[in-house]
């Protein structure tokens, strides 16, 4: 009966297998696996890390942000403050008081970035609001005529605008005496 199981029984699993691997290159191929796998878990940290610490700075930024934005109403009240001592003759030491605070305040949120949007120069529109617009026969058309609230920005970033005077050109009295000379010939 022992020749018929060797003839007739099916073959069990250990006789499907190939011969086992050689040890040493399964254990260098499951080294380099893991070898892979623990690179990629570190960049993967590495990139967390920094997306972390620019989502950190980036709210940091917003944060100073939103206090510094608050503080430019404080800002435009110390100028309006200083202008009216210089026109009302207020005490001396009263307005040399005012300006050191003034002083004091502009420092620290320069420190946090802040500078005032130049304008001395043309017409922007990232920069600057025309609140009015007034024709001159001289001048640079878009040019700033008058400043009626400073404009803030925060490195690139406006963050308040300038509320400005802006000049027109006015047209020459040329185009509206070639065309009021011309005979109307649209009857005939």
């Amino acid at each position: 009966m022992a020749d018929e199981d060797e003839l007739g029984a099916p073959e069990t699993e250990e006789e499907n297998e190939a011969p086992p691997a050689d040890p040493v290159a399964e254990r260098d191929r499951r080294i380099e696996e893991l070898t892979d796998d623990l690179k990629r878990l570190q960049a993967e940290f590495e990139n967390y890390k920094k997306r972390a610490a620019k989502e950190v700075a980036e709210r940091s930024r917003a944060g100073a942000e939103g206090v510094v934005r608050d503080l430019l109403a404080v800002v435009d009240t110390f100028d309006k403050a200083l202008e009216d001592a210089g026109k009302n003759g207020y005490p001396e030491p009263l307005t040399n008081g005012l300006q050191g605070i003034h002083r004091q305040l502009i420092q620290a949120l320069r420190r946090q970035g802040l500078r005032e949007v130049r304008t001395d120069g043309g017409f922007d529109p990232f920069e600057h609001e025309a609140m009015m617009r007034e024709e001159t026969d001289d001048g640079e058309d878009g040019a700033i005529l008058e400043v009626y609230q400073k404009g803030y920005a925060i490195g690139p970033k406006v963050i308040r605008t300038a509320k400005v005077k802006v000049s027109k050109r006015r047209e020459t009295a040329e185009v509206h005496d070639t065309q009021e000379s011309q005979p109307d010939n649209r009857g005939e």
